[in-house]
């Protein structure tokens, strides 16, 4: 009988281990870093001498949205920052990233919540997102981590530099071997405004200085342009890859997108398409994964990337996305991780086979319930 009772046992804590942890890795194996193809290579760029160059690993997470004590039930947190925590870590062990980016939103109420509950905030997204010393993490600003434009203030704006090190715009020079650069320029997309407001007037300047250094170093790889908010376009129509969360009824694709609150100015993302000239441009906020492509100067197309929500309180399929790049090359992988329904089905799958075991695992599972019947009767007498 206590065999039995220890195989009962056993199984379940196999259903839990299946559910929290083994899950992630399963569905995750099923991605892998993009190779690189001559058919994208840039042949205008001279490339690395050294033909065994490995391509930069670059990971991207988008809209984490950590909740405080405002929204949201303690289960539902407890719930999704264990979702978020699982999903990096076993996508951290298995690709491995040089870089990781985190596109803004990393809170869900650092608009609204005081210094204290900041730092709580942002000390639970470190041991969440926790990395070895040997990979770079970088995280932008969103509109939930400081406000939209309207309602920014100095106070929000400083914390959250001071504890992620993100000023306005803010130039990575990431050295892939040989001094093959690739150059990264993240964008505070609540700057971005263009009504010449203090916090406007700072980004612009901050941007010009980045673009003269880049001009003075005569580099040869565009830089790649990140920001929260994506570049303007009309609605998702646009978007020739498109994936909306699957736990939405309704589609929004043909819903158009409204200036300065769902993208960026029509002007602001022309401004920066023109001044910077990226090669890629990684966005978030949508929670909604869109490819697109923007014309830049002299026609040249500039691929555009929104990176869908990594929570599940934003969607049921949440997802990351992985871009293999060099100084002339680049491919991207869209990666999905564990949805939500299918953890809840495979509880309830394991859950329906472990009461079978009970009921029938045994030529005589009577034995069972006697048991514990006696144990009662043993007690209650003594």
């Amino acid at each position: 009988m206590l065999h039995f009772l220890a195989k009962i046992i056993f199984l379940l804590i196999l259903i839990f281990i299946y559910c929290e942890f083994v899950i992630y890795y399963f569905v995750l194996l099923t991605c892998s870093w993009p190779q690189l193809s001559k058919v994208d290579q840039d042949f205008t760029i001279k490339s690395s001498n050294d033909r065994n160059q490995k391509p930069l690993h670059v990971m991207f997470i988008s809209d984490t949205h950590l909740l405080g004590s405002r929204e949201g039930h303690w289960l539902d947190k407890l719930r999704r920052e264990w979702q978020m925590h699982r999903s990096f870590q076993s996508a951290r062990f298995l690709f491995d990233p040089h870089v990781i980016f985190f596109l803004g939103d990393v809170t869900d109420e650092g608009k609204w919540c005081s210094d204290q509950e900041w730092e709580t905030t942002v000390q639970r997204f470190h041991s969440l997102f926790s990395v070895p010393s040997d990979t770079k993490l970088y995280v932008l600003a969103g509109n939930h981590d400081v406000g939209f434009h309207y309602d920014v203030s100095d106070g929000r704006l400083k914390r959250f530099e001071a504890s992620f090190q993100a000023p306005h715009v803010r130039l990575i020079t990431i050295d892939n071997n040989d001094n093959n650069n690739i150059y990264f320029i993240l964008i505070n997309s609540m700057a971005f405004e263009g009504d010449q407001c203090r916090l406007c007037a700072r980004a612009e300047q901050e941007l010009n200085e980045i673009i003269q250094d880049l001009k003075q170093a005569r580099i040869s790889s565009k830089p790649i342009l990140l920001s929260h908010f994506p570049l303007y376009r009309m609605s998702d129509a646009n978007c020739t890859q498109w994936v909306q969360s699957s736990s939405s009824y309704t589609s929004a694709r043909f819903v158009p997108h409204k200036e300065r609150f769902d993208v960026l100015s029509r002007e602001a993302s022309q401004h920066l398409l023109e001044t910077i000239q990226p090669r890629l441009v990684f966005t978030g906020h949508t929670h909604d994964f869109c490819y697109t492509r923007h014309t830049g100067i002299n026609g040249r197309l500039i691929p555009e990337w929104t990176v869908p929500s990594f929570s599940w309180r934003n969607r049921d399929d949440p997802s990351l996305m992985l871009l293999s790049i060099t100084t002339n090359n680049q491919r991207v992988s869209h990666c999905y991780l564990p949805r939500e329904t299918t953890i809840f089905w495979s509880y309830g799958i394991g859950g329906c086979l472990w009461i079978f075991y009970i009921l029938f695992g045994r030529r005589r599972p009577f034995y069972l319930f006697a048991f514990f019947f006696l144990r009662k009767r043993i007690r209650f007498l003594n």
